[in-house]
């Protein structure tokens, strides 16, 4: 379960190898999850990135706060949301939920523009912005 802010989520199921010699979801694997939700979000946006030779995005900066252990075949609920445009980079929220509705983390990235042609930074380009700031509104 999760809260109103959270408009966006996918539900993965626990793979074999997403699970330590403990038995539970190893901590790197979270972070293959957020990024498997970013690319079922920006899907949903129209933005599928399909060729990396132009303006792209990078990740700059995660946290992840992890809360309960998640089990093989467990289905796994993470929830994400853009909370904050900024010139070239933005910000997104995640919420991973285990099969229980329990709350097994909390996480954060940042997310940088970036040309891979002239590998620098470039500000958001207006077509993301307005999607992304359409849809977290609840307009898209």
């Amino acid at each position: 379960m999760t809260d109103d802010l959270f408009r966006f989520s996918t539900t993965l199921e626990v793979r074999w190898r997403d699970v330590d010699a403990l038995g539970h979801v190893n901590n790197a694997v979270y972070l293959s999850y957020l990024e498997q939700v970013r690319i079922h979000y920006f899907r949903r946006l129209g933005l599928g990135f399909e060729s990396w030779d132009d303006a792209g995005m990078i990740l700059a900066e995660v946290t992840c706060t992890y809360r309960a252990p998640l089990a093989l075949g467990e289905q796994v609920t993470i929830w994400m949301r853009v909370s904050e445009l900024r010139n070239s980079s933005f910000v997104v929220d995640y919420r991973i939920d285990g099969q229980d509705g329990r709350l097994a983390a909390t996480a954060r990235t940042i997310q940088v523009c970036y040309d891979y042609r002239a590998n620098r930074t470039v500000p958001i380009p207006d077509r993301w912005r307005a999607l992304m700031t359409a849809f977290e509104s609840g307009l898209g």
